[in-house]
């Protein structure tokens, strides 16, 4: 009865060996991507056709806006022992005359299903900018072990002698199965006013104008309310050289490090007060927490 015992417990052990052995020669090909043959699939899906003559893709948004969308940074990602993971960004230039440009954001990688099937990650259409983003306005760099991201540099306002010009970071990274906007903070103010001192006394004139028009009764005459909105739409400009710089920690662990943003420059005419901050990353809300002084005007 023992020897019948121990000879049952032995093909036991020796199926299970058997079964271990089947199943890492079963185990999920690690998938290399092909850049080219990947992004031109992603870009037509997304774009629509690749036009030869303009050397991008045409596509026409919903307001029947025209766009030349090309690819401005890409980079694939190769880790010992997992399958490739293919990052890249795109700028849509406007060809409209609209002024209207966008770009977006990118990633393809393994579905995980344990085939070869990829899935991509995106976020298409980002609009708001200015002028057309290009590739010296796109940083990509690994924020923790396992989550690369970008920052894109996106620009509101173009001639700084007649209006404000800023510039912002928008900090993009895929998060499960959708793109987060991990962080959105000042760049960069300019703006060329002439006579700073002048400037200043027109600015705090027109505050006191818009005051005025602000503190109107209800059913006001229809000519003031109307002059108090132009009013209000055209601030007038006062001197600035702003820069608000920033830095990403060294990776160390699977949760991305902090922010360090410095600022320095002129503003109103003045030097701008030399600060630094900190800006720590929230796991729980996958995203920084950006103090009010540096968001976005």
């Amino acid at each position: 009865m023992v020897l019948y015992v121990l000879a049952t417990l032995g093909v036991l052990a020796i199926a299970l060996v058997v079964a271990a052995v089947v199943k890492m020669n079963k185990a999920a090909p690690l998938i290399k991507i092909d850049e080219t043959a990947s992004i031109d699939e992603s870009m037509t899906r997304n774009y629509g056709k690749y036009s030869p003559e303009k050397k991008g893709w045409v596509y026409v948004d919903d307001s029947n806006e025209p766009y030349l969308v090309r690819v401005v940074q890409q980079a694939r990602i190769e880790a010992v022992g997992a399958s490739d993971e293919l990052y890249f960004v795109t700028s849509g230039a406007s060809l409209g005359g609209g002024g209207r440009n966008f770009f977006g954001v990118f990633q393809i990688r393994s579905d995980g299903k344990g085939g070869d099937g990829l899935v991509e990650i995106s976020d298409p259409y980002r609009y708001g900018s200015s002028v057309p983003v290009t590739p010296e306005k796109v940083r990509f760099e690994a924020l923790s072990e396992n989550t690369w991201g970008w920052v894109v540099k996106v620009q509101d306002g173009v001639n700084p002698k007649d209006e404000r010009v800023t510039v912002s970071n928008v900090m993009l990274a895929p998060h499960g199965d959708n793109i987060a906007l991990l962080a959105h903070f000042k760049a960069s103010a300019d703006a060329e006013a002439g006579d700073c001192l002048q400037a200043n006394i027109d600015h705090a004139s027109w505050i006191k104008q818009v005051a005025y028009y602000e503190g109107l009764p209800e059913g006001a005459p229809a000519e003031e309310v109307a002059a108090g909105e132009a009013l209000s739409e055209h601030e007038p400009l006062r001197c600035e050289h702003a820069r608000w710089t920033y830095g990403t920690a060294a990776v160390v662990g699977a949760q991305p490090g902090p922010l360090t943003v410095t600022a320095k420059g002129t503003q109103y005419g003045t030097p701008l007060e030399a600060r630094t901050w900190k800006i720590m990353f929230d796991n729980k809300a996958f995203v920084y927490t950006v103090p009010p002084e540096l968001n976005v005007d």
